[in-house]
């Protein structure tokens, strides 16, 4: 059975979702709603400035497009009042807006007739709405949950990590910083705006902010609650970012205890293909298209006193955060048959 999909804001994940779909036979986009007009969405699934054209011809009609045999319609509808999910047989809406979601509006979703609501972002309130963290809390997670949300890039890059390493060593205390691609929500140029900072020009600057990815953390991990503090510098590279991880462990370690055991626990088990380990001297541009969800940079690794760590993570700002959702919508398929 192929699972109908209705995909919600078609930016940089919306289109990352579409494209990981096209060679998917178990997963059939029917419709994609975003404001901004049809044409212009249409030609920027074409060419993308980070990923680069798309190998699949687009044939566009009146009311939508057909790509692989697959039709997918176009709308604008703007939130669940507007939706009609019945219409479409829409299975699960992926809400990618980049917005955080509510619990209130997600099950308006389900009663326009989708049968489950995804959430591309994390939700406005964590404690409301189920966090799916792949590799982290995949059996916490009942995958028949109407509403589910995918928390952010980082919490999924670190997550898995500080789980296994928290089962073998023992976390005191983590500082993350998530040296972040710029995205849509930054600026051009100087511009006036809410706050101060990310109203500075992110081509030109290294700009620094507090963010909630600890909080989501937490909440999946909650045994390691209000020992986590998160922080992000953007940086202007467009796509491929780096977190460094530091952590105060319990029990002792060595760079190349911790390195073995990342060679083992990312080859089976729960990391298996969602975290890697690579002794490649890479660069941020290495890892463009990756669909794992955080690549431990090997040659990084650092240790003192046996119990500081510092690990530097790589990952894909939105590939690799799609790639959970789609796999997501893959294992809940059978529901809907």
């Amino acid at each position: 059975h192929m699972v109908n999909v209705s995909i919600v804001g078609f930016g940089r994940i919306g289109r990352d979702l579409y494209r990981q779909s096209l060679d998917d036979d178990k997963i059939n986009i029917v419709s994609v709603s975003d404001t901004a007009d049809k044409e212009n969405l249409i030609y920027l699934l074409k060419y993308d400035s980070i990923y680069g054209q798309l190998d699949h011809e687009i044939n566009v009609y009146e009311d939508g497009i057909v790509v692989n045999n697959n039709k997918t319609i176009f709308n604008n509808w703007k939130n669940a009042e507007e939706s009609d999910w019945n219409s479409l047989n829409t299975d699960i809406v992926i809400l990618a807006t980049g917005k955080p979601q509510n619990l209130t509006e997600s099950e308006m979703h389900i009663s326009k007739g989708a049968k489950k609501v995804f959430i591309a972002s994390t939700p406005e309130n964590l404690e409301e709405i189920p966090i799916l963290i792949s590799g982290c809390n995949d059996e916490e997670i009942d995958l028949n949950s109407n509403v589910i949300s995918f928390g952010s890039n980082t919490a999924n890059a670190v997550a898995p990590i500080l789980k296994v390493i928290n089962n073998e060593y023992g976390v005191e205390e983590v500082f993350i910083t998530t040296v972040h691609g710029y995205s849509n929500s930054n600026r051009l140029a100087d511009v006036a705006g809410e706050g101060f900072r990310k109203n500075r020009a992110a081509g030109e600057n290294i700009i620094p902010s507090i963010t909630n990815s600890s909080k989501v953390i937490e909440t999946v991990l909650p045994e390691l609650s209000e020992k986590i503090a998160s922080f992000s510098m953007t940086v202007p590279v467009p796509d491929g970012s780096t977190i460094d991880l530091t952590l105060n462990l319990k029990n002792n370690t060595s760079k190349e205890e911790i390195n073995s055991f990342f060679d083992e626990k990312t080859t089976k088990d729960d990391l298996y293909k969602i975290i890697g380990i690579t002794y490649d001297p890479i660069v941020s541009s290495d890892v463009v298209g990756n669909s794992l969800s955080g690549i431990v940079d090997g040659l990084s690794t650092m240790c003192i006193d046996d119990n500081k760590l510092k690990l530097i993570i790589w990952f894909d700002n939105g590939w690799g955060y799609a790639s959970r959702i789609i796999e997501t919508v893959k294992s809940t398929g059978d529901q809907f048959e």
